[in-house]
Order: C-alpha cells, then structure tokens, then sequence
C-alpha cells in the first residue's frame, strides 16, 4: 500500500476512496471513550468534570454532525464548549486560528505552528494528541476489527476499481489497523492527516484522470460527504450503528456505480438515510 500519492498512478476507469475509523474499522467507540476523551481531562487537569467532559467528547465527535473530523477540528469545538462553559484554556483562541486554517492538521504542522507562537493552548494539544497515539497504541488489536462484511466489500471493490484509504486519522496507527488485519491489500494508497484535509484529497486523485462520476467516496461521517460534494464526486453511506447492514448493501451500489445509475435518485436517496441517520437536517 502506497503512502505517497505522487507514486500512485490510475489502473482502471473508476476510484473507490474509503474513510477508515467507524467505516471500515470498528474504532470510533474504543478510541473515543478510552483515548480521546480521558487524554483530554488528563492533559488539561479537568478531573473533577471528568464525567462532562467524556459525555461532551462523545457528543461532539460521535453523535453530531461533526462525527469524523480530524482530531485537532473535534478538539477545538471540545475545548471552546469547555472554556464557555467549564473553565478558562488558556491560548485557546490561537489555537482555534490554527484548527480552521492550516492546510494540515497533523502533528508536524501543529509543532511547526507552535515553535513559531510558542501559544500554550498549541502545546497542549500537541501532547494530547501524542498522547492519545500513545494510549492507542496500547488497545488490543481485538478491540479494534473490521465491521462484518467489510473485508468482502473491499475484495469486490478490488475487482472494479482502484481503492484509496482517504481518512482524517493518523498515517501510522491506520496503517497499523489496516496491515493486522490484512485489508491492505485491497487497497493502492493512504491518504492520512499527514497528507491533507479529504476534500484537497479527493481532488488530487482525480488529477489522475478520473471522471467524477467514476469515482465514490465511502464514509460514516457528514466530514465524508461534505469532500465528496466539494469535489463533485459521488458518496455512499456508511450508517453509525447499522455499518453491517451498510456493507451487506454495498453490492447493489456498487452495480449502480459501475453502470452510470447512481448518481441521481439512488444516491439522493442514501444522502437522505445518511442524513436522517445522524438527526442532520437537509441543508
């Protein structure tokens, strides 16, 4: 599996990308509930909101229209709630002008944002996110498998397409998840945090010469379908909660991929349920 998009090149007519964490890889809940959130109230000492401060991580990354955003994007909207409405963070709003423009938020572009401001809010963050990849680090591999009928779904991909992981997630820990449980194999490239946002993503794969309605973007996230749009290219759901019964379906899309029926009607229709899913209104 490759991991730079310049030593990808285009093999058949149409691209499949696929999100990871809550799509493919059954992490949201574990990641979330035993690394995200408590890494938070360790770093910023708010133990006596402990509780709060876990509900509130779950509610804004997993139960609203900001499921699957970038860590760094999930942890600004965390930490304004937390400085409105709890306690003082201290640089926060520099860090906030950070999460909204930087062109990559990872790690290395949030050290390089904080050697530059030496904005305390940054280097908290930064040490958190270090530390949730530490904590990840230590979760058994069992706790984190592939969604039932994932792997099948991949392999019949694999037939039609060329496969793109394109997730806002850490490039090592993905790759990790990915090589356990030998799904790498259906797949040509990862594109991670460290590469982009999803959307700049999507458009440089169809630099590769792909028609837009060629290639479909897979996802469990509003974030997914968002640069799915902003790209112009199709989206098919992957439904918090129901991600088995989402896999199993994928066959009948994939056909209306392949044949030219999907855009329209059929993908309107999986926007909706998507949409109705998460409680989002239809903007």
């Amino acid at each position: 599996m490759k991991e730079d998009v310049k030593e990808f090149r285009k093999t058949r007519d149409y691209l499949i990308c696929i999100d990871s964490d809550g799509c493919v890889m059954d992490t949201m809940d574990v990641k979330h509930m035993r690394c995200f959130g408590p890494c938070l109230v360790y770093e910023w000492d708010l133990g006596e909101y402990r509780d709060e401060i876990i509900r509130l991580w779950r509610k804004v990354n997993l139960l609203s229209a900001s499921r699957g955003a970038n860590r760094f994007q999930g942890l600004a909207q965390v930490l304004r709630n937390i400085h409105e409405n709890y306690t003082n963070v201290e640089g926060l709003e520099g860090y906030l002008r950070w999460a909204e423009s930087s062109q990559e938020l990872s790690d290395k572009s949030l050290e390089a944002a904080y050697e530059k401001t030496d904005n305390i809010c940054m280097k908290k963050a930064l040490d958190w996110s270090r530390l949730v990849n530490q904590s990840m680090a230590m979760v058994s591999d069992n706790k984190k498998p592939p969604f039932d009928g994932a792997e099948n779904a991949l392999k019949l991909a694999r037939e039609y397409a060329d496969v793109v992981i394109v997730t806002a997630a850490n490039r090592q820990e993905i790759n990790k998840e990915w090589e356990v449980f030998e799904l790498a194999q259906y797949t040509d490239l990862l594109m991670s945090q460290e590469t982009g946002r999803k959307e700049e993503c999507l458009k440089e794969l169809l630099e590769k010469g792909y028609e837009k309605n060629h290639v479909l973007m897979i996802g469990d996230a509003p974030g997914d379908l968002e640069a799915a749009q902003a790209a112009g290219v199709l989206f098919y759901p992957i439904l918090a909660y129901q991600e088995r019964e989402s896999w199993e379906k994928f066959s009948q899309s994939l056909k209306h991929f392949t044949e030219g029926t999907y855009e329209g009607e059929f993908q309107k229709e999986k926007i909706q349920e998507f949409q109705e899913n998460l409680h989002i209104e239809n903007k």
